[in-house]
């Protein structure tokens, strides 16, 4: 096993227990906190299945992985302003600018990489 996929598959476990632990020990007292803790355990649950897409793969992954890995982030992101509320949502708060800076990232990572699997190789 290449260190590529030890490391995602240790990866995996870990984003599967925190689905785990956010699904028993997080405390729910309204109906919006149950669904905002299922959202987010099922998100991190996905995510680490994506983790175990990418075995064997070599970091060459396909578009749909890729999609697949940004939902799970939109699911966790959206689980997080549930749980708070939607009216604390703003679009000048530290958390949504992280959030969109990271899908900034993804984005150029994924065009990166198909850029330099389309190149040329000589």
């Amino acid at each position: 096993m290449s260190w590529y996929d030890a490391f995602n598959a240790v990866e995996a476990g870990l984003w599967g227990v925190v689905a785990v632990v956010i699904a028993w020990r997080t405390p729910r007292q309204t109906s919006q906190q149950w669904v905002a803790v299922w959202l987010a355990g099922g998100a991190f649950l996905a995510f680490s299945v994506t983790d175990l897409l990418e075995l064997g793969r070599a970091g060459d992954l396909p578009l749909w992985l890729w999609g697949l890995k940004i939902a799970c982030g939109v699911a966790i992101f959206a689980a997080r302003f549930l749980w708070l509320g939607w009216k604390q949502f703003s679009w000048h708060s530290r958390e949504v600018r992280f959030g969109l800076a990271c899908l900034f990232a993804v984005l150029l990572i994924i065009a990166l990489q198909h850029v330099l699997n389309s190149s040329p190789r000589g």
